[in-house]
Order: structure tokens, then C-alpha cells, then sequence
């Protein structure tokens, strides 16, 4: 039994490395259609109506992207945004007057791009993805711990690039997030610069 037990962990290994090596030969067929990108500017609050005095705030992110031949392409995409606003006290006391919310975002998309000419390019995309959002200064009446929401939510993204030499391309990155129950926000926009492998 143990000899069979070894030979099984022996396939399974040899197995494993062949589909890795399988895996990396195709990819490198095409490793020009790989590009990693990043991005920053402004960044809205997730949901309009909670926030209702709400401040502008900033975004970061970071996008990977896979570009199949023709025109379509998959995306993973993290940003990381904040905007402040005034908490509702609901019977809190010392909660300042503007307070910050941090929102991560993780999503995937498959995006449609389309020639507009005078090598400008436009990227269409949309797919799944969540958010964690935290509010450090608004405390659960329970546990006393900061408030976090978290939701899956819908991206629809916009890219407007033109190419920077052989290896990237440079332009602006700009989206806005739907949830389940209707909320929208989290509209951001600003420039990114993208590079090829």
C-alpha cells in the first residue's frame, strides 16, 4: 500500500509540473498580450445616498489584464480608495464632524475595446467584483469595534488610452460601481499608464 500511496504522490508531482510547464509555454507564446497597469485620482463615496454631504477623496489601483486576439480582453483590478464625510451621530457623542472612509475594491471584467482613430483607444468593460468599505471613526454600539460594510457590487469601467512607444500605453481611467440594492457610487476617474510583457 505504501508503494502505491509513493507512486500516486510521484504522478501527481509529475502530472502537476507538466500542466505548470504546459501552463508557461502557451503564456509565453503570447506574453506581449499581458499588461499591468496603474492608476490614481479622484474618487467619489460608494453610495450617493448614504453619504449625503460627502467630500471628494483620492484612489489608487492597480489592474492586470490579459488581451485575447481581437478586441476583447480580462482584467483583475484592486484600488483602494477614501473620501470623508460628516458621521451621523445616532446617539454617539464624540464623533468628529468629517470623518474618512476607506474602501477596498476588487473586481473582474471583461472589457470590449474599440479603435477610434489617430491611435486612441477606448475600453469598455464591466463584470463582478465586492467592496469592503471601513468607517474608523463610527464605533458598533455592541462591540464598541470600527463599522464596516462590505457588498458585491458591479463596475463599469471606461479607459481612454493612446500608446506610449512599443511597451505601454498612457491615458485615463474612469468607472462607477452599481450594488444589489441599488446604491451607485464610487464614480472615479484619473491617469493610468500601463506596460506590456
Amino acid at each position: 500500500m505504501h508503494t502505491l500511496f509513493t507512486f500516486l504522490t510521484f504522478l501527481k508531482s509529475r502530472l502537476f509540473l507538466l500542466l505548470l510547464w504546459a501552463g508557461l509555454s502557451a503564456t509565453g507564446v503570447h506574453a506581449q498580450q499581458y499588461t499591468i497597469a496603474a492608476q490614481a485620482g479622484l474618487f467619489t463615496p460608494i453610495d450617493y445616498g448614504r453619504f449625503v454631504s460627502a467630500r471628494l477623496g483620492f484612489f489608487t489601483g492597480l489592474s492586470f489584464d490579459y488581451r485575447f486576439p481581437g478586441k476583447l480582453s480580462f482584467g483583475s483590478h484592486y484600488q483602494f480608495g477614501t473620501f470623508s464625510y460628516a458621521p451621523n451621530q445616532g446617539g454617539q457623542t464624540g464623533l468628529p464632524e468629517n470623518s474618512s472612509v476607506q474602501v477596498h475594491l476588487i473586481y473582474w471584467t471583461l472589457q470590449r475595446h474599440f479603435s477610434l482613430g489617430g491611435d486612441w483607444n477606448l475600453a469598455v468593460g464591466t463584470g463582478p467584483g465586492f467592496f469592503l468599505a471601513r468607517y474608523p471613526d463610527e464605533r458598533d454600539g455592541q462591540t464598541g469595534l470600527p463599522v464596516f460594510s462590505r457588498d458585491f457590487s458591479i463596475p463599469l469601467l471606461l479607459n481612454l488610452s493612446k500608446p506610449l512607444g512599443n511597451f505601454g500605453t498612457v491615458g485615463v481611467k474612469s468607472g462607477l460601481f452599481f450594488t444589489p440594492f441599488y446604491a451607485i457610487g464610487g464614480f472615479h476617474f484619473g491617469p493610468e499608464i500601463r506596460f506590456r510583457f
